[in-house]
Order: C-alpha cells, then sequence, then structure tokens
C-alpha cells in the first residue's frame, strides 16, 4: 500500500461515522476527494451525476467494520477538482484510474450506482486480478431504449444534447440542479441535503460535469462513444466468476426492465436483491435496507 505522503488531509462530514477521515488524493496535477474508514480489503463506493461521496454516507457509517471503506468524489464533482477539460467517459476514467493507482488498492469490493458503475466496471474489465467483488444499482450499464424512460425525460436529454440550449439550462441558469435532480426522489430531500449537492457548483464552468451526465447517457444508441465505451465493461460482467451482486428498486430509473431481464440471463454469477421503492439516488431513500443487504452479502462473499 503507498503512504499518503503526497495527500492533503481534510475534515469528513460527521455524517460519515466516528473514526472516519478525509484527504486529497493527487492525479493529474488534481486532487481527487476521499473519505476512508477502518482497515483491511478495500471496499470503494462510486457515485454518479450531479451527486459526490456525500450520497453514500448512511451507508458507509452502516459498514464500518467490513474493511478499509473508502467513499470518492469522481473528478468534476464534491470536494474533487474541477478541471476545464471535456468530460468524455474517457477522459473521466483516467482520472479513477489514477485514484486507483495512487491508492495501490487490490482485493477490492466495488459498490456503484449511476456513471460510478460505468467507471468502477470499465477498470475491473481492465484489472479483473484486483477485483474481489462488485455490487451494484441504478447503473449506467447499456443502452437504454427510449420507450423504457419517461417522455418527459426523453424530451428533455434531447434539449440537453443541443449545443446551447444545454449550456443555458445547466450551466448559466442552473436548472438540472434546482428542477430536475429534486424530481429523482420519491419523497423530498431536506433542505439542508439538497444544499450539500448543489454547493459544489457555485458558477456555470463548475457545473459543465453536470451537463456531460445526460448527453452522455446512452439512449437508443447514442451517443455511440458510450456505448462502446460500455462494452467492455459488458463482456467482463458476463464472462468473469467474480461475485456480483444487483439491487433492484421500484419504479427505479436506469434500471428498466429490459436491462434488468438482461442481466438475469447474461451476467454471470449474478445474486438480485429488491430493495424497496426508489426512483434513481437510492442511497437517499433506502439507506438502511441497501446497507443491510450489502452487510448480509459482504459476509456471504468472506467465507467463500
Amino acid at each position: 500500500m503507498k503512504e499518503h505522503r503526497h495527500m492533503t488531509e481534510k475534515s469528513p462530514h460527521p455524517a460519515f461515522g466516528d473514526g472516519a477521515k478525509a484527504y486529497d488524493v493527487p492525479a493529474f496535477g488534481l486532487q481527487i476527494h476521499t473519505v476512508e474508514h477502518g482497515s483491511g480489503a478495500p471496499i470503494v463506493f462510486l457515485h454518479g451525476n450531479p451527486t459526490s461521496s456525500y450520497l453514500w454516507r448512511h451507508i458507509f457509517r452502516r459498514l464500518h467494520g467490513h474493511g478499509r471503506l473508502l467513499a470518492v468524489d469522481l473528478i468534476g464533482y464534491g470536494q474533487s477538482s474541477k478541471p476545464d477539460i471535456e468530460y468524455t467517459l474517457e477522459n473521466q476514467q483516467r482520472y479513477v484510474d489514477a485514484w486507483f493507482d495512487a491508492l495501490d488498492l487490490r482485493n477490492v469490493t466495488l459498490v456503484l450506482q449511476d456513471y460510478g458503475a460505468a467507471f468502477g466496471l470499465n477498470w475491473a474489465s481492465r484489472n479483473p486480478d484486483r477485483v474481489r467483488a462488485v455490487a451494484f444499482f441504478e447503473p449506467v450499464l447499456r443502452n437504454i431504449d427510449s420507450v423504457d424512460l419517461s417522455p418527459e425525460f426523453v424530451t428533455r436529454r434531447a434539449k440537453l444534447r443541443q449545443p446551447g440550449e444545454g449550456e443555458i439550462f445547466v450551466q448559466q441558469e442552473n436548472r438540472f440542479l434546482t428542477e430536475l435532480f429534486p424530481w429523482f426522489f420519491l419523497t423530498p430531500l431536506a433542505a439542508e441535503d439538497l444544499r450539500q449537492y448543489q454547493t459544489p457548483f457555485p458558477t456555470p464552468h463548475s457545473r459543465k460535469v453536470i451537463l456531460a451526465g445526460p448527453r452522455n447517457l446512452p439512449v437508443d444508441g447514442e451517443p455511440a462513444s458510450t456505448v462502446a465505451f460500455l462494452e467492455q465493461a459488458v463482456n467482463w460482467l458476463n464472462t468473469s466468476d467474480t461475485p456480483k451482486l444487483l439491487l433492484t428498486f421500484k419504479p427505479g430509473f436506469l434500471l428498466t426492465d429490459a436491462i434488468l431481464k438482461w442481466s438475469q440471463v447474461t451476467i454471470r454469477n449474478l445474486e438480485i436483491e429488491a430493495a424497496g421503492a426508489g426512483i434513481h439516488f437510492v442511497q437517499e431513500e433506502q439507506p438502511e435496507t441497501i446497507a443491510r443487504l450489502l452487510d448480509a452479502w459482504l459476509t456471504r462473499i468472506a467465507g467463500n
């Protein structure tokens, strides 16, 4: 394990629990914010758009004692650096890879959601000897048919992909965070929690990464670059004996019925557990259930 000698120590949010620590991991001259607790085999939590490691706090603290817990702010999000780059999936993946290498993580259990699944599974497919197990839910996993999404979302996504219109809606007017993000919850977020997600994006420049989220989402085969990016990870899922856990939620969002059926038939060594009601940012809606199911699964695979 590499030392943290070049890592800037910080104070984690208290919701991560007693004994948690935070620090910045250097990557290509930038900083990736990380929250850590415990020791032993690493368990890595990766979020998606437009959230941060804060999304994992309730689950994180309920899993204290299972190993070295690590929750990350992906590049552009949370307390991590917000470079003026093109937020292609390939560019974002470079920083994920650099983070794993900086900490020299091995025997890793991945816990993934949204684009965190795309990045975590891409890394796993290229580093299979460093992966112990994978749990994922509401993932960016493969192409989604527009007929399986709400017409309102399909229409909004099409507008966000239009040059100029997306920049105005997301970056200039900040309407993704103020209008769209709250839509993905069955129960409205508490004001303080909403503030935690909105505060890291005070300027149009800082919101560039948020716009990349809907633009990169693979719907009806577009963008083809995302479909190609996900292909390697999907091939690994379908051929690897690594233990895998998929949690499902109703009504859900990205895990459509078609993708769930495909997963049941195609993904190798997969357990599926129903985890209750939720749309997409289910860590906020079902933290106790998710933590309970992960706790039981981690205990099972530890005995194998």
